[in-house]
Order: C-alpha cells, then structure tokens, then sequence
C-alpha cells in the first residue's frame, strides 16, 4: 500500500490524451486561454472560438460550459504561457500538464481516499488493495480521466469529499469537514447536477449531533466554490442559471443547437432510459459491476446498516441526477466513451466494493466478479484511446475506439 502513489503518479503520467480535437474540449480551453492571455471570459480572441459549443451574448461569444474547470486549468496554464508553453490544437505539452496537474491529480487524490474509505470499513490490507485497483483502474472513472472534462473533476471531488465527510463526522474534526464541505462544492461547480449532493450531505449533517462550528464549517465552505461559478456565470449571462435554459444565446450563423432544454414525453423518456443503460452508448455496456454494485447500494440503505444514512443521500442523489438527463437530455452525452454524464457517480458506486464477499458465496458467482472486473478494465483501457470517441470510424464508441487504435498501430 505504501507504494500504491508512486503507481498511481506512473499510470497517470502514461494516461493522458493530450489532444485538442472535439468541440468540448476546445470550449474549456477557449476560457482557458481568454483569462490567461487576453484577461477576459470572452472568447472572440481564442484559437479555439471556431468550437460549436459556445453562446452568443450581446456581440460576443462565450464558453457554454460550467467555467470552474476551465478556472482551475487556467491556474496551471498561466505559468506554462508565459514560460513559452501555449496551448494549440492537436497533441499538446500545454494541454497534457493541465490535464495532469488538474484531471489527475484529483483523480489520484480520489483513488486514495477511496483506499482510506475502505480501510474505514475495516477490510484487511488484502482485500483493501484490490477494491482500490478496481475502482482505480476498472472504472470509466480511469477513462475520462484521461482528457480534460467536468465529469471526472466532479467525480473525484465526490470521492474524496466522502472519505472526508466520513472521517470527519466520526472523529468531529472541523478541518475535515470544512474541506468536504468544500469539495462537494467543487464538484457542484464544475457539474452543476452533483449539486444534489452537497445538498444531501448538508441535510445529513445538519441532523446529526455534531456542533454548529462544525455543521456551518461543511456548509459555507460548500458555498464558496458554488458562488464563484454562480458569479462567473451571472457576469457573463446575467442569470445564475445554466445558459443552456436560453434558446436566445445559441442562436448565430453556424449554430448547430438550434434548441435549448426540453422535457422528454413520455415514450421519448422511456426509450431514453433503456437506451441510455443499454444502447450503443449504454452505462451498464460500459459500467458491468454496477449490476452487482447498485443492489449492495440499496442494500446499505436498510435501516440498522452503520452506512445507511450516507447510503440513503447517495442512492436518492444518484436517482434524481440520473433522472434530470432522462428528462432533459436528447444526445446520450453526444460523443462520449459510454454516458459521461454518469461518470460522477461511479465512485459512490464503487465503495460498496467493501460489502462484494457478502453476496459472492458461490464459485460461479465468484467467476461472474471475477469476469465483470476483467470485462470493466479491458472497456476502461480501450476507452483511454480516445474517451471523446469519433463516430466516423463506428457508432458503437468502443468499437469506434479500437478502428482508431489499430489505424495508429497498423
């Protein structure tokens, strides 16, 4: 175990795609390099301005996308520009360390607290290790930590503001609290849907026994983050809502989002759901364990488990975020390596890897784990050949992925 950050700081170093291509990534670095070269949210001036995914507000264009990211990466961009490091399309040194010492660094940050999580549930050094290689590596965690994106700062936040919210309610330290408090903001301001979980935590701590020092501690600090992109937001729309609500701001010559937010109908919602979990993009397709991992989850939800009450705000968060892109949402999350939009909460998912020996009582059962973790790491490794996959090669990302991968070998 005492080795497991140097693993893990050598996989990230050989897991990055440091490419520029899609329109979303493009959007992040356009804000990127407005703040840092021309000191501004507009990104008229940028090389990347020619992405799809912007708005038009009063004669400028605007990323579309939530502007924490592209904040954090802007902190890492700023030196390497004026050290002679600016950023470009295609393979970039710029873009690879922005998406190391941002994407990476909190996905390492995230896979040891998730080691720590496990030892909190008492499981021997044995068993600890090997739910950590699994969530670290068997995951689409680990394949959208690979590029630049929300989604995976989002998760990793989540991760480590559990392991935080957990010890620090069991041992009453403030300091823990206020820095869990901090990252579900994070993550809240980076993927506005978690948000739902800086809620539900809330909720839980504000029941509990604790002190107010420590309950306000969690929730200011939870603000902070959530009010900076509210800010930035508000600034650049003049609404604290997502821009994506107004029609208004996607309409100018070459706009290819025509239309803003709609609510499914009925048989649109309900196709949506099983095409979402098991159409050509389908989570469970590129998420397996969840099928053993989701019943663990409602499991610990039963009154009387140790876990139940942090298990009840997961389930009920995951439930209602999954819902609002089942009602809303029409595109499967566009070119994405499986539904991005669910990657956030895999490592929620993946904690209850503690409780797997309790329901693998067979040895054919023990087989179907066993295969289900080989099947999630070989889909995790192919996704990292390009988690934005291209669907001129196939519409099936990860056969999509591997005509890609054989186009760069062969």
């Amino acid at each position: 175990m005492k080795y497991l950050p140097l693993y893990l700081v050598l996989i990230s170093i050989v897991t990055i795609n440091p490419r520029i291509n899609g329109w979303n990534e493009a959007s992040r670095m356009a804000l990127t390099q407005a703040v840092v070269e021309h000191h501004e949210l507009t990104i008229d001036q940028s090389i990347f301005s020619t992405t799809g995914d912007k708005v038009f507000i009063n004669g400028h264009f605007y990323s579309d996308k939530p502007s924490t990211p592209s904040m954090l990466a802007a902190i890492v961009y700023f030196p390497l520009y004026h050290l002679g490091a600016p950023l470009a399309f295609g393979w970039n040194l710029a873009y690879y360390l922005i998406i190391f010492f941002v994407v990476k660094v909190l996905w390492i940050l995230s896979v040891l607290a998730f080691s720590k999580l496990m030892g909190h549930f008492g499981l021997n050094d044995r068993r600890r290790l090997i739910n950590t290689l699994i969530f670290a590596l068997a995951s689409q965690a680990f394949t959208w930590s690979s590029t630049f994106n929300n989604h995976s700062v989002a998760a990793s936040c989540l991760m480590i503001a559990l392991a935080l919210f957990v010890s620090g309610r069991k041992s009453k330290n403030a300091t823990d609290l206020l820095i869990s408090g901090f990252l579900f903001g994070l993550a809240a301001a980076s993927d506005l849907p978690t948000g739902l979980f800086l809620l539900g935590f809330a909720w839980l701590i504000f029941r509990s026994t604790l002190t107010s020092v420590h309950k306000w501690a969690f929730i200011l600090a939870g603000c902070l983050p959530l009010s900076f992109h509210l800010l930035i937001n508000y600034q650049i729309g003049g609404t604290v809502l997502p821009l994506q609500f107004f029609n208004e701001y996607f309409v100018f010559p070459g706009s290819q989002w025509t239309e803003g937010v709609r609510v499914n109908g009925p048989l649109a919602f309900f196709k949506y759901i099983a095409l979402s979990l098991v159409g050509p993009q389908g989570f469970l397709w590129y998420s397996p364990l969840l099928i053993i991992l989701i019943p663990l989850l409602l499991k610990h939800t039963g009154k009387g488990r140790a876990f139940y009450a942090e298990s009840r705000v997961i389930a009920i968060c995951s439930a209602f975020l999954m819902l609002n892109y089942f009602l809303l949402t029409q595109n499967y999350g566009g070119w994405g390596y499986g539904i991005r939009w669910f990657v956030p909460l895999l490592p929620l998912f993946y904690i209850y890897l503690f409780d797997s020996e309790s329901i693998l009582k067979t040895k054919g059962q023990r087989l179907l784990f066993k295969g289900l973790v080989i099947y999630s790491f070989i889909v995790a490794v192919i996704g990292l050949v390009n988690p934005w996959s291209n669907p001129e090669y196939h519409a099936i990302p990860v056969i999509a992925n591997l005509l890609q991968l054989s186009q760069f070998i062969f």
